[in-house]
């Protein structure tokens, strides 16, 4: 028998707009389309099957939601529905005075801001964009107003820079920081890893900068894992274990979550925007339909063929539960038995 589902975080990809070009985002299939965007009828209406799921927290990301027209007035209708919004966003709009003194009208209650570089070469390599200063003043904005950490994407335009990543972080006034790795980019076609740094370099790096990083922030920091954690060594995981400074997996090895496109369609991550699983108003149109659809063995077969071991190895392994072999996108380009080595067995 399959198991229940419980939706826990639900996700609205309000728009495919973005004012960056980062070159290993997810989001880049979506080709960045301004006019792909949720109405705010069917962000009222996905917003009701939320409430009915119990959810007490809306991830709104894209894109870039801050370029969604209709952002405001839905934080608005969430704070009456005594529904917490989190803005995913790279923050960039906050320099615009104008608009930050509207936004601060309408804000969200909570954020997760990321930075894409600590330079002006860096950026602009990175992302194309040349307004480092400007990026600079949105993410200071942000940060003292959330009074949050940021996060970051380690990848190839990162690799020998982590440590510099930090500083800044910390000098932008940052809490805390979350740091995750590149996964493939999923395209209509094909995975593409280009960006990924090699997993030797990033263990090597990670590890050799461990105790300056956990210095630098007093502890304050989470590594966001996706590789299978048996790449990493034993020590290492220990102590970031014990210092609670570790994340791994995520609502679709889980099936735990919901994540909502911008025309309504049901996607099991965003980094497979091109494979919806279902679409409001055709395959449900409330709380209870949704979760009758995701408990139909259609469904659930999509699940388990991503849940599944990825490598024998994988068998009787006694972190399997943290980890379930990485995240599932890395074998899309990736032979999974060339990089999991294992882990001792109970």
């Amino acid at each position: 028998m399959h198991e229940t589902p419980t939706p826990k975080s639900i996700w609205f990809n309000v728009n495919r707009a973005c004012n960056i070009r980062c070159q290993w985002c997810y989001a880049v299939d979506g080709e960045y389309i301004p006019t792909q965007q949720m109405s705010l009828d069917l962000a009222r209406n996905l917003l009701e099957i939320a409430s009915g799921l119990c959810a007490q927290t809306i991830n709104v990301i894209g894109g870039e939601p801050t370029l969604w027209p209709h952002l405001h007035e839905f934080n608005d209708i969430c704070r009456r529905v005594n529904i917490r919004t989190t803005l995913v966003t790279n923050a960039l709009r906050f320099s615009d005075d104008e608009y930050w003194g509207e936004y601060l009208k309408h804000p969200n209650d909570n954020v997760n801001i990321s930075f894409k570089d600590c330079s002006p070469e860096g950026l602009l390599a990175n992302t194309r964009m040349s307004a480092f200063d400007k990026m600079d003043k949105g993410l200071r904005r942000g940060v003292e107003y959330f009074k949050k950490g940021l996060s970051f994407v380690y990848a190839k335009g990162i690799e020998g820079r982590m440590l510099d990543m930090v500083r800044y972080a910390v000098d932008l006034g940052a809490q805390g920081l979350s740091i995750g790795y590149c996964t493939p980019a999923i395209y209509k076609d094909h995975a593409d890893s280009k960006y990924m740094v090699d997993v030797g370099v990033m263990v090597r790096e990670t590890v050799d900068s461990y105790e300056k990083i956990h210095e630098i922030l007093h502890g304050a920091m989470v590594f966001f894992i996706k590789h299978p954690l048996c790449i990493w060594p034993a020590d290492f995981l220990k102590t970031i274990v014990e210092r609670n400074q570790i994340m791994t997996t995520c609502h679709l090895q889980h099936k735990s979550g919901g994540l909502f496109d911008t025309d309504g369609s049901l996607l099991m991550c965003n980094s497979l925007l091109d494979f919806p699983i279902g679409k409001y108003g055709v395959d449900f149109k409330s709380a209870d339909s949704l979760i009758r659809f995701m408990a139909t063995d259609k469904i659930n077969g999509y699940y388990e063929r991503f849940r599944c071991y990825p490598s024998e190895k994988c068998v009787g392994c006694n972190m399997y539960e943290n980890c379930v072999g990485g995240c599932p996108l890395l074998w899309a380009a990736f032979n999974p038995d060339q990089m999991i080595v294992g882990i001792s067995k109970p």
